[in-house]
């Protein structure tokens, strides 16, 4: 082999290696710039949830301190539960937060494996048709969502017998 044809044969890998680095950082960015789309739009989501949280618990707590001067203080130490806000609402924030999080995190699996499998599909020289890509993010089974348990622990039989 002559020189030439070496440095010829050089200047076409390191062309094919530089429109495939091309393609892949212009894949990457896309995939990025999605990504950055969804926690943005998911933000301001989560931000309005919140705020209206907090609005609501706000003047939950409000009236019950009006409730608690109006009442009084033998009252408030009576029953001190009857003057907090209701579990519901926290329960309520709770559920809606985590759903909100829970749905940013399987949308940006998707983004992300979409853009991992068109890279592959670039590199290997066999493009990845967004169905498929798409397919393969929805076998992906996101782990059970369980409502926690409340549990009350009963006393054990020896201390029962010693309460007696």
């Amino acid at each position: 082999m002559s020189l030439q044809n070496i440095v010829e044969d050089v200047k076409v890998r390191v062309g094919s290696l530089t429109a495939h680095s091309q393609k892949v950082a212009q894949i990457s960015l896309d995939t990025i710039k999605h990504a950055n789309g969804i926690v943005a739009d998911k933000f301001q989501v989560l931000v309005k949830t919140e705020t209206t949280a907090a609005k609501d618990l706000l003047s939950s707590a409000r009236s019950a301190l009006d409730k608690a001067k109006a009442d009084g203080l033998r009252a408030v130490a009576a029953a001190p539960v009857g003057y907090l806000p209701p579990r519901e609402k926290f329960v309520t924030v709770f559920n809606r937060t985590a759903s909100v999080l829970g749905d940013t995190g399987d949308e940006l699996y998707k983004t992300f494996k979409l853009g991992f499998a068109t890279i592959q599909g670039e590199l290997n020289g066999t493009p990845v048709s967004p169905r498929k890509a798409a397919a393969a993010a929805r076998k992906r089974k996101p782990a059970a969502k369980r409502a926690p348990k409340t549990v009350k622990h009963a006393a054990p039989a020896s201390a029962a017998k010693a309460a007696e």
